[in-house]
């Protein structure tokens, strides 16, 4: 863990800041794509000790932050934590950090005896007074999780494989899939469409981008490369680890947490991207509050995510049911629920097209966006608007099509307004519509497919047979119209 990361890091129970007790610290090369003195210094009041001295004072929070101020930012570069402990000055939590990779998911998703097992190695040297203060991880929580299960399967997903080695053999690789070409262009040129997407461009020093379910964290070190700060979270360690190994000493900030209690301080992100991650998550409208909190106001939230139909894919039913991981694809319409009650304006949807000029000409509506989208999933933009709260989605978008509401009325100021939002309205059910009978068509077509393949269907066609051998007009017609 880079001393930096302290900047960011945050309580994920009580959001207050951490003091980092550091039990083995390793040198590491210079890298260029590590944030140096001038680019950005850690911010002041956060505790820091690599000595692990502490002064005599009176209260936890008092002695945390007596541990020596703010971190040398040179030693950012120079330096990294290989283990250690974060310990709260607010609720006396503490977190291990282990083999350079914080670790701090809420109570009810740490295993509380390993991590007992762990504070007599990580806190060798800690003053015994401080140690008698840190409060162990409680049980509390899982009740008001709704997705613990999920969360728990991912967590633990290494004891669920028979073979880790060619399960995790992909991540050491990424993007790129040997005897896949078309997956791993399909990651490169989506990853290169949606990175636009996000509001940042390196104008000002060293913006920081959350890099939400990051997996093995190669859209983070593509990030990193690219002149930014990143930090990439993700509930399974095991990710993180095959990714820390892949790029090296000089790998970005990674931390293991919780998407839904995401331990980073307020208002510090310039963007947030969730790049095929956020189909994954339980509580969605949780996240997205916490993607608010974190945000600079007027900055993005980037989502890349599969369709409703995802769900319903025979790898992913596969999946659900080997790994009991959730795999739940979402529509604009599932966006603008999550967003409900947050400080976001409206979500925008976004393709990347091949269309002909006749077609550009002819102009572009939603049922052709949808034919021609270079990607099978959706793409979805929401910006932070602090003088604003998400209403919830509009429930009377139910049926096809509504009459405008107040049609006597007389005309107001913001008619043009209204017509435009009663137009995006009707062309959004529309296309609704379109998309539902074209699901529909679908699967009667594979039905009528399965039947004809079925042994009822073949007997069926050899009477016919028969009978028109026979001479019956009736059975050589329904030979030639193939029912």
């Amino acid at each position: 863990m880079r001393y930096g990361l302290l900047s960011y890091l945050r309580c994920p129970e009580c959001r207050d800041a951490l003091a980092c007790f550091v039990s083995r610290e390793v040198s590491t090369a210079i890298s260029p794509f590590v944030a140096s003195t001038a680019e950005r210094a850690p911010a002041a009041g956060h505790p820091f000790a690599p000595s692990g001295s502490f002064a005599a004072t009176t209260s936890l929070t008092e002695r945390l932050k007596a541990l020596g101020g703010p971190p040398v930012p040179a030693r950012n570069r120079e330096a990294a934590v290989e283990s250690g402990v974060l310990i709260c000055g607010g609720c006396a939590r503490w977190f291990p950090i282990l083999e350079s990779l914080p670790e701090l998911l809420p109570d009810h998703l740490r295993d509380a005896a390993r991590d007992a097992a762990l504070l007599d190695t990580l806190a060798v040297g800690l003053p015994p007074d401080i140690r008698d203060a840190l409060r162990a991880p409680g049980a509390g929580g899982a009740a008001t999780d709704i997705g613990v299960h999920y969360k728990r399967a991912e967590i633990g997903i290494v004891s669920k494989l028979d073979n880790p080695s060619h399960f995790f053999g992909p991540g050491y690789l990424s993007p790129f899939n040997p005897g896949n070409t078309d997956f791993t262009l399909y990651l490169i040129s989506l990853f290169g469409n949606v990175v636009k997407l996000l509001g940042v461009n390196g104008s000002s020093p060293r913006e920081v981008i959350l890099d939400s379910g990051c997996g093995y964290s190669w859209t983070t070190e593509w990030l990193a490369k690219s002149g930014f700060e990143v930090i990439g979270v993700d509930i399974c360690r095991a990710y993180l680890e095959v990714g820390i190994r892949r790029i090296g000493e000089s790998h970005p900030h990674l931390v293991v947490a919780d998407v839904e209690n995401l331990p980073i301080a307020d208002a510090c992100a310039d963007a947030v991207l969730a790049y095929e991650s956020f189909h994954h998550i339980p509580d969605r409208v949780k996240a997205m509050a916490g993607y608010a909190r974190i945000l600079k106001d007027g900055a993005s939230v980037v989502l890349a995510e599969p369709g409703e139909d995802h769900e319903t894919a025979a790898v992913s039913v596969d999946v659900m049911a080997r790994f009991g991981i959730l795999e739940k694809g979402m529509e604009l319409e599932d966006v603008e629920g999550y967003i409900a009650g947050s400080p976001f304006g409206p979500p925008e949807q976004l393709w990347v097209m091949h269309a002909s000029a006749a077609e550009l000409e002819r102009g572009i509506n939603l049922p052709s966006a949808w034919r021609h989208s270079v990607f099978p999933g959706n793409v979805f933009r929401v910006r932070k608007d602090a003088a604003r709260i998400a209403p919830a989605p509009d429930v009377s978008r139910s049926t096809l099509f509504s009459a405008p509401k107040d049609v006597d009325a007389a005309p107001s100021p913001s008619l043009d307004e209204d017509l435009r939002a009663l137009h995006v309205r009707m062309t959004y059910e529309w296309s609704t519509e379109v998309r539902r009978l074209a699901a529909e068509l679908r699967r009667t077509s594979g039905e009528l497919a399965a039947l004809k393949r079925s042994p009822f269907w073949r007997a069926r066609r050899m009477c016919l047979r028969l009978m028109a051998l026979f001479g019956s007009d009736r059975a050589g017609v329904a030979l030639k119209s193939g029912t």
